[in-house]
């Protein structure tokens, strides 16, 4: 990968990922099984025990901190 923001971020979802209690390929099961990204960030999230707020077009607006 050329783009050096996608690598950081693909990182990034990685390490949240694992310490939610993921593997990272685990990760790539459920994106092949058509979870969306955004769903996957919102399980994380929950599993972080982050409170989910969600935008007013209902994105989410932060997932980790």
């Amino acid at each position: 990968m050329d783009n050096p923001s996608l690598v950081s971020a693909i990182g990034k979802l990685a390490i949240a990922g694992e310490q939610a209690g993921f593997s990272v390929e685990q990760m790539i099961r459920l994106l092949d099984e058509g979870l969306t990204v955004e769903t996957l960030l919102d399980l994380i999230s929950w599993r972080l025990g982050y409170s989910h707020r969600t935008s007013a077009t209902g994105g989410s607006s932060t997932w980790i901190h």
